[in-house]
């Protein structure tokens, strides 16, 4: 509610704030690199077929494909698979250091 505050605070949470920051840039990035290259007939991936969506839907004001969206979708996608991969690596390195016999 009031999260601009945290703005003015100083914190650790602040370079969360910065980190969040560059993997949106990085993803705006992504978005360019696919608007360049779109090709709507064949769409390789989400964000591919996200623009194309938002092609089809660009005269509906309520739609809620825009650009917004699609970067925050793929931040979201990038942080779920970052984090379920990191999580199963550890796992795996968990029980090898407790099954040393499996090394």
């Amino acid at each position: 509610m009031f999260s601009y505050v945290l703005d003015y605070l100083p914190g650790p949470h602040n370079n969360i704030f910065k980190e969040i920051d560059a993997i949106k840039a990085f993803a705006a990035e992504e978005v360019k690199l696919h608007q360049a290259s779109l090709d709507p007939s064949a769409p390789q991936d989400f964000i591919d077929c996200f623009l194309s969506k938002m092609q089809e839907e660009k005269h509906n004001p309520r739609s809620h494909f825009h650009m917004t969206n699609l970067i925050t979708s793929t931040f979201d996608l990038f942080i779920a698979g970052t984090e379920t991969t990191s999580t199963t690596i550890r796992y795996g390195l968990l029980l090898l250091l407790k099954y040393p016999k499996i090394q």
